[in-house]
């Protein structure tokens, strides 16, 4: 169970200072990772700690839901924090405010969740034309033309193999393929177990993307594996 399958079991609440410090202890899960993920040294995440005066600033630009009170407290919930975070994270991928406000205030809670997991793919504009080539990367899919501000179901990423798996990996050799026909990446993995990658699949980009692959992977092969060891 993920922790936040465990806070919406628990359904907390929590006043502006808790719900600051339970964001900023999520929030690198949830962040693009920048640098290899499969080297020796740990990856950089573009983390930018969350303040109270943030979150009251994005409640005012309505990106963020407006808490409860109780009396002149203000409490907030998971719904609130599944925003924040979306909210972090599509600001460091380039998005800007007026883009992620009907993401956040309209969608529901798990679309939220789908978002941060990497279940959704989105095709807002970004806030600078610049990082304009992070939307192609971050793209999982473009079988269907973007929308304004709709996200659309994507398959699940990819992610590369692990540094050790890749330095003793055989890869096929690429041929060149006819216009309009998918080019595909055979990795060994193990002797006996091999992976087969499309040209046009994006690795993961946030340690919770990365863990829920490994997860897939794992559920799919099991089946498999469990046949196999059967006499």
């Amino acid at each position: 169970m993920s922790i936040l399958q465990q806070i919406a079991q628990a359904n907390p609440e929590w006043d502006l200072e808790v719900f600051v410090q339970v964001a900023n202890d999520l929030l690198p899960q949830y962040l693009p990772v920048t640098g290899l993920p499969a080297t020796d040294d740990p990856p950089s995440r573009a983390v930018d700690v969350v303040n109270p005066r943030l979150v009251r600033s994005y409640t005012t630009q309505g990106v963020i839901d407006r808490p409860l009170r109780q009396g002149r407290e203000a409490r907030y919930r998971y719904r609130h924090l599944l925003q924040l975070l979306l909210v972090r994270r599509l600001l460091s991928e380039g998005y800007g405010t007026a883009a992620i406000q009907p993401i956040t205030s309209v969608k529901a809670t798990p679309e939220l969740e789908a978002l941060l997991q990497g279940g959704l793919q989105l095709t807002v504009e970004t806030a600078n034309p610049a990082l304009a080539f992070l939307q192609s990367v971050q793209a999982r899919g473009r079988s269907a033309p973007a929308s304004p501000a709709l996200p659309a179901a994507m398959p699940p990423p990819t992610m590369p193999p692990p540094a050790a798996s890749r330095s003793a990996s055989r890869s096929a050799p690429e041929a060149a393929s006819p216009p309009g026909v998918s080019r595909w990446q055979r990795v060994e993995v193990l002797p006996g177990l091999e992976i087969q990658v499309r040209e046009d699949f994006t690795p993961p980009s946030t340690p919770q993307e990365h863990e829920n692959l490994l997860q897939l992977i794992a559920q799919t092969l099991t089946p498999l594996l469990s046949r196999r060891s059967d006499p």
